[in-house]
């Protein structure tokens, strides 16, 4: 997984965490509210907006982090040409391992065609099958 992508995870689940938590403390408050009207909820509600702003700071910064990952990612993909067919065409699967493996088999077929056959399997039928 791509960190551009793993870091808009992290900052979707700090977000839900931070709306979470905060619903959470409102209620708390809501409810000290109602059974008794002391400071304590008022103090509850600072400690709500410091968690919601520590949380934003690091959302900010790995938002930040993100925009720079994907920056560095698109400079990288400009300056590395894709690599081009006969045709001419870019072929996306050029370095993938499967045409790697089909490769490496066609080449062994290739070598395989190459080398001689013996009298017996000339003889019964082993011929070659581009022959």
């Amino acid at each position: 997984m791509h960190p551009v992508t793993r870091l808009g995870r992290v900052i979707q689940q700090l977000k839900s965490f931070g709306e979470l938590h905060a619903a959470e403390l409102e209620a708390l408050a809501a409810e000290l509210d109602s059974t008794n009207p002391t400071d304590v909820s008022a103090r509850l509600r600072i400690y709500r907006e410091v968690q919601r702003d520590e949380a934003q700071i690091v959302i900010d910064e790995l938002v930040d982090i993100q925009n720079d990952t994907a920056a560095a990612r698109q400079l990288e993909e400009l300056a590395t040409p894709a690599p081009v067919t006969a045709t001419g065409a870019t072929d996306p699967a050029i370095n993938s391992p499967r045409r790697a493996r089909w490769l490496a088999e066609q080449a062994a077929e290739e070598e395989r065609r190459r080398q001689p056959l013996s009298r017996r399997d000339f003889f019964s039928g082993g011929a070659k099958p581009d022959e």
